[in-house]
């Protein structure tokens, strides 16, 4: 009876395995490779592929120290991740940054085809692609994502006579995603609206693009003349009609206004409208990225990004990566406290709030914290739950909100550590 027994194992690259493919190749359902710290590069460690395995891949210390650098250029495509074979959110990619994919068609660092994995606290920085989805490309993929970083990435186009569409950060088309305290910052695109995101339904059935907590600010388009058929066209928009429809569903979000940041095209009449829920200002990062012009400012070509801090600035402290310390800063970020009341906070320091900030560290350990005008408490009094320094009624309906609540539950997670269950079981 032992010997039928099946345990997950527990893969370690590079120990145990020269490439994070090798570890892939080698696992069962249930088992979990982990990556340890280091720039990942060359053949095994780019253009990897989950072959349809319930599997966890993760590093073990987070995107800041585990790189999958692709080396990708216009004359060798290559992207980090490529999910093809039916995945579902029980196949999980965590704790990555994914940076250099270069590819002909869309999803420089992550493509899904007719896939649907969890991908988590993940950071998609410098990727280009030509159309549809510089960073991440989703195609009939109901993928979730949750505190992933989509940033400084780029998308192209080769056509002087027609758009592609594009999405310099993220190309949703024909499923149903679903983000969660996302940052897609710093994106930019070509000829197409939707630096941020483009969201094509092409499917013919509608569509539901879902994010949560996300915040999309400061991507950008290049508006370029091109010629089609004898008509010049600067700052194009495009009006289709049909019958198909795309419903961009944005709840406790932070979006920044005008069409640079969400583009959706759709067969007719689309759903793109921010609930109330919704703010549109400035989030307040401790440090904006950029793109350097690289001493050509007429050539987008040979631009290079340069990376920022998107923790939230904060009165009563931020985590600040050059330091690696604890900073206050003269000013808050509208962005925290404001996200959705029903999502846990998980691993947000005290005080804070008693409500998940918004954005890529919301709900983790480097969330900024919160602040209610006034100097910290000294001591921290049993009951208050919000963290400021009394004990009231706010306090009361957060703990009754939260009555009986089961964190593994909300997250996804077993209580052993175990991957996330598949929505069906939520």
């Amino acid at each position: 009876m032992l010997s039928n027994t099946c345990f997950a194992g527990v893969r370690r690259v590079p120990l145990n395995y020269p490439t994070i493919q090798a570890a892939i190749d080698a696992s069962a359902h249930g088992d979990i490779v982990l990556v340890a710290p280091g720039v990942y590069t060359g053949d095994g460690n780019r253009d990897i592929d989950f072959k349809g395995k319930v599997i966890t891949v993760k590093s073990e210390a987070g995107p800041r120290t585990c790189i999958v650098d692709c080396q990708g250029s216009p004359q060798e495509d290559h992207r980090g991740f490529f999910f093809h074979s039916r995945e579902s959110t029980t196949s999980v990619l965590e704790g990555f940054s994914i940076i250099n994919g270069h590819v002909g068609y869309g999803g420089g660092g992550i493509r899904c085809l007719d896939s649907s994995p969890n991908v988590r606290n993940c950071v998609v920085n410098g990727n280009r692609a030509q159309g549809a989805g510089a960073g991440i490309q989703l195609m009939g993929s109901n993928a979730t994502l949750d505190n992933c970083l989509v940033s400084g990435n780029y998308g192209y186009s080769k056509s002087p006579s027609g758009r592609q569409w594009m999405g310099g950060g993220i190309y949703c088309s024909g499923g149903r995603p679903i983000f969660s305290n996302c940052t897609i910052v710093g994106n930019r695109t070509e000829e197409m609206d939707g630096g941020g995101m483009v969201c094509n339904n092409s499917s013919g059935q509608p569509e539901t693009i879902a994010l949560n907590n996300c915040i999309i600010f400061g991507n950008i388009v290049i508006r370029t003349l091109y010629t089609k058929g004898t008509q010049l066209i600067a700052d194009p928009t495009l009006n289709i009609t049909g019958s198909n429809t795309v419903t961009v569903d944005i709840q406790n979000s932070c979006i920044e206004a005008g069409p640079d940041a969400i583009f959706v095209l759709a067969w007719s009449t689309p759903s793109q409208a921010p609930a109330s829920s919704c703010i549109r200002t400035d989030p307040e990062f401790a440090k904006l990225g950029y793109w350097d012009l690289n001493g050509t400012p007429n050539d987008p070509n040979d631009d290079f990004w340069v990376g920022g801090d998107y923790h939230l600035k904060s009165q009563a402290g931020r985590w600040d990566l050059a330091s690696e310390a604890w900073v206050k800063d003269n000013v808050t970020s509208p962005c925290i406290d404001t996200g959705d009341p029903n999502s846990p906070i998980g691993q947000e320091p005290f005080p804070n709030g008693g409500r998940i900030n918004m954005g890529a560290y919301g709900g983790t350990a480097e969330a900024s914290k919160s602040y209610f005008g006034e100097a910290l408490c000294d001591t921290i009094i049993a009951g208050d739950i919000n963290g400021d320094c009394k004990v009231d009624f706010k306090d009361l309906t957060l703990m009754a909100m939260n009555w009986l609540r089961d964190p593994f539950q909300d997250s996804g997670q077993g209580t052993d550590g175990s991957p996330p269950r598949s929505p069906t079981d939520r």
